[in-house]
């Protein structure tokens, strides 16, 4: 398994009045996360699209577990993995901690989407390439 890790400053915009990181955004940073881990095996979204002809590798799911709050000032670590892709669709999973506690775990559910010729602004989904996981899970 390969770990992908992003550093963070939790800023004021990120918190609501209390001070406390508003939930919204922990889905933001999954889904900024994820990009990341594309972008740090030499796949950035904007080339990829278009190299495999697909829309994207949209969200069917998302959850997430809170379990202890974050605050302005704090520094986390996002440490995002892809913990299953089987056929059409993958989990993607992220913690974020401070220090060694995580204080939020997230899953993210995603597919493999093309474009669909018969129907211009139509997707499906697919099976993810070998190459595109084998980079991603670090084999």
């Amino acid at each position: 398994m390969k770990i992908f890790s992003q550093y963070r400053t939790i800023m004021f915009s990120d918190c609501d009045n209390a001070q406390i990181v508003f939930y919204p955004n922990y889905f933001q940073w999954f889904d900024r996360a994820t990009q990341n881990m594309f972008n740090e095996v030499g796949l950035p979204w904007s080339k990829m699209w278009p190299d495999y002809n697909i829309a994207g590798v949209p969200l069917v799911d998302a959850q997430a577990t809170f379990i202890s709050p974050l605050r302005m000032e704090d520094e986390v670590i996002i440490d995002s993995w892809v913990e299953d892709w089987t056929g059409k669709v993958g989990t993607v999973r992220h913690n974020i901690r401070k220090g060694d506690d995580v204080h939020v775990e997230g899953t993210e559910k995603r597919v493999w989407a093309i474009r669909t010729p018969e129907k211009p602004k139509g997707i499906r989904a697919e099976p993810m390439p070998i190459e595109v996981l084998n980079l991603l899970c670090g084999i």
